[in-house]
């Protein structure tokens, strides 16, 4: 793969540590079938590895999953079979990025999803972290200070406090009545070597557009910047009417393969995170991947062994597997997209003050306006009075906004989706007594 010469926005590369550096050593050497003499670390979950904790482990599936629910279960039965029985290999170390057979996971997902031509040797190009936030903060960890940093107006406020804890320079680009990028305030903006950070789709607003994407691919190749692309809801894109969200699948592969092409042609200038959470719905686990040049990568790389000793064992275990089943079938979003969609037309039906993109709809939110009324302020109001539970979306805006986010998932789902139904009519009757 060809790498891009400038890339002085980033650090030099720091040395490893010196002791995840020989915990890694020792899995790849074991995953090869080589001898290992361990004296290397305090892995004291190693113990008791070959005695085994129990005669038996075995789980049941449910019978009247659907296929999507199917999978995930299945991919827990596997991760918790294979993590504990008849070895506890959970209890152990393992490499903080990512053993060698997670990270070739993570380079089909890669190729596959957003068409990054990664071959199977190219293990210094992705990285497995413990949830989509870490692979976030070591990507902006990786800038040098004084990096200017361009954020779309709405954003996800974790990055604009590592943005400022790295010392970079925040700015953020305005957003238009329709959501989309306001191109000329952009250009007045950008400037050699800086760095965009991008969620798309977008979280908070839903904002999904391929056209706005290539533009800010190109200025930043053309500027010889980067793009941090944070991309875990690229298989939750719904279509948009005037009057409902519909899950299309046909729909959604158009997009897909819209932001696919894109990548093709933009990758070397950017770091593409995403995780495994939104796809197969285990937020829990903490599992997320990144895929950048080796240099980057190898930044986040020195960053996340200084930071953790370890991976999360048991979620790497389970969602290793997760990922692998997930790539060979890949169905279990779409329940998930199903939901999304039922549930914002049922906002949109309920007319609730709603700020929405044009056409296409991502991510797990839509925002709301509050009329009038600071968001922070709202919020509070909300959940003292009602007890319902929302974000301000001046975390998201940068500053003071008139609006909150409101998830589309935090509410469990049941035949009929009847607790949804009930909270959001107390949601609009909130809203019609506040006003």
């Amino acid at each position: 793969m060809v790498e891009s010469a400038s890339r002085s926005f980033l650090l030099p590369l720091p040395p490893k540590s010196a002791i995840s550096l020989v915990i890694a050593r020792a899995s790849e050497r074991r995953e090869k079938g080589l001898p290992v003499i361990d004296f290397s670390s305090g892995n004291v979950g190693m113990l008791p590895y070959n005695l085994g904790l129990f005669d038996k482990l075995d789980i049941q599936i449910k019978k009247e999953l659907n296929s999507s629910l199917n999978l995930v279960a299945e991919a827990v039965k596997q991760g918790i079979l294979k993590a504990y029985y008849p070895n506890p290999a959970a209890l152990s170390y393992s490499p903080a990025s990512g053993t060698t057979s997670i990270k070739k996971e993570v380079i089909r997902y890669f190729r596959e999803v957003h068409g990054v031509p990664l071959k199977d040797t190219d293990l210094d190009r992705v990285i497995a972290t413990a949830g989509g936030q870490q692979a976030l903060s070591v990507a902006l960890r990786s800038l040098r200070p004084n990096t200017r940093v361009l954020m779309y107006r709405w954003d996800y406020p974790v990055a604009s406090t590592l943005i400022k804890a790295q010392g970079c320079e925040e700015v953020r680009v305005e957003a238009k009545e329709d959501l989309t990028i306001d191109r000329a305030d952009f250009e007045s903006k950008v400037s050699e070597g800086s760095v965009v950070y991008m969620s798309m789709p977008n979280n908070p607003s839903g904002y999904v557009s391929t056209s706005d994407f290539e533009y800010i691919a190109k200025r930043m190749r053309e500027s010889n910047g980067g793009l941090i692309w944070d991309a875990p809801y690229i298989f939750t894109i719904l279509k948009l009417t005037s009057s409902k969200a519909v899950f299309d699948k046909s729909f959604l592969k158009e997009k897909q393969e819209e932001f696919r092409k894109i990548a093709q042609k933009y990758y070397e200038d950017m770091c593409i995170l995403s995780s495994i959470s939104k796809t197969c719905l285990m937020a829990g686990l903490r599992f997320g991947f990144a895929t950048a040049c080796s240099h980057w990568i190898g930044i986040m790389d020195s960053l996340i062994g200084r930071d953790n000793l370890s991976s999360p064992t048991p979620s790497f275990i389970l969602c290793e597997d997760a990922l692998r089943m997930f790539l060979n079938n890949p169905v279990s979003h779409e329940w998930l997209c199903e939901v999304l969609a039922e549930r914002l037309t049922i906002l949109i039906e309920e007319d609730l003050p709603l700020i929405l993109p044009k056409d296409a709809f991502g991510a797990l939110y839509v925002l709301l306006k509050t009329g009038g009324v600071e968001g922070s302020k709202f919020a509070e109001e909300l959940i003292d009075r009602y007890g319902i539970v929302t974000v301000a979306g001046s975390a998201f805006y940068g500053g003071p906004v008139d609006a909150v986010r409101l998830s589309l998932v935090a509410t469990p789902w049941t035949e009929g989706d009847e607790q949804w139904i009930e909270n959001v009519k107390t949601l609009k009757k909130a809203l019609e007594n506040m006003s």
